[in-house]
Parts: C-alpha cells; structure tokens; sequence
C-alpha cells in the first residue's frame, strides 16, 4: 500500500492521518474506540495515529472525568484547517 504525503507548509498528513481528521471533524468529540472501530483498524492503530496528529498540533486528546479509561479526541482548528487546505489542492 502505497502512502501518500500531503504538505502543508511545515506539516505533512498522509492519506490515513486525513482520514482521521476527516472522521474527526463530523462530531466535537470522540473515543478513541470510536474512531478505530469507524475506520476498521485496532486501537492501538488508531492511538499511534492520533498521537502522530496530536504531535502536529491537529488533534487533543483528553481522559474522560467520569471514565478515566476513555479517551476523548477533538480536533483543532489547525486540523479543520489541514483539511480544507488539503480539499482546495485536489
């Protein structure tokens, strides 16, 4: 499977982080769970993703106060902005 890199100045999205943003961006937030078991891979597929994208300063992540074995994603608006940079180049 061939993985495609997408620039944005000085950060790059490849085809799987933009669809977790795109996925992302349909709620305010999700579990980790969640976006896993909507894009068919595991969790631990999903974590490393989201950690990649927290890196980049598009996704948050926080513990859920009443369930401290949750995780709640939220994109940002450097990520809302990653994805309609990458829709007006295509």
């Amino acid at each position: 499977m061939r993985m495609t890199m997408v620039r944005r100045t000085s950060t790059s999205v490849t085809s799987r982080q933009l669809e977790v943003l795109a996925f992302l961006a349909r709620r305010e937030h999700w579990l980790v769970g969640e976006v896993a078991s909507a894009l068919g891979v595991s969790s631990a597929a999903a974590t490393k993703a989201i950690a990649r994208l927290e890196r980049k300063g598009l996704v948050t992540r926080s513990v859920d106060m009443m369930d401290r074995r949750c995780v709640n994603v939220r994109i940002t608006r450097a990520g809302n902005d990653a994805i309609r940079h990458i829709a007006k180049s295509v």
